[in-house]
């Protein structure tokens, strides 16, 4: 007769498969009542001074609330700005106040949008590194993150995002 006998214990073997079976862990925050979603950035030549950096602000709360101020490891000064088509021409000007996440709005930061510009970079940023950051908001207070450094020329964050949710105009 064959007696099975485990080589390790059950709780150990689920916690196992529980890991196993969980998704990966998205590249996500929380401040209060928004979330932020997979900031990133791209990677830089050599020599380059500005990045741009990307991420989806989703509230979840009753009020509304502005992202006020940026700061990152390795860069001077950040700005959240505002690109738009005047007259058949590409324009690009700093958001002033802070830009507005209204109550169960998402609002998405991504090129040829809004998106913040981190200029003065002392090193080229490197695909797959990660930049730490941090995030200023006028109600939720601040928080840091993590911009994920993508492969130069991306158009969007690896990973399967979808664009759910659009850019609105900050006030």
């Amino acid at each position: 007769m064959f007696v099975f006998r485990p080589l390790f214990k059950l709780p150990a073997a689920l916690a196992a498969l529980a890991l196993l079976t969980q998704p990966l862990a998205a590249h996500d925050f929380k401040a209060g009542d928004l979330t932020i979603g997979h900031p990133w950035t791209r990677a830089t030549p050599k020599g380059a001074k500005v990045a741009g950096g990307y991420l989806k602000l989703t509230n979840g709360g009753a009020q509304a609330d502005r992202l006020i101020g940026v700061s990152a490891e390795g860069v001077e000064a950040v700005e959240i700005h505002e690109m738009a088509v005047v007259d058949n021409i590409m324009t690009m000007r700093e958001v002033k106040g802070g830009l507005e996440i209204k109550p169960g709005e998402t609002v998405e930061l991504k090129p040829a949008s809004f998106h913040m510009m981190m200029m003065g970079l002392k090193e080229p940023f490197k695909e797959g590194q990660m930049i730490k950051g941090t995030l200023q908001f006028e109600h939720a207070g601040s928080i840091t993150v993590e911009f994920k450094v993508e492969a130069l020329g991306a158009k969007e964050a690896s990973g399967g995002h979808d664009g759910h949710g659009g850019a609105h105009k900050a006030k």
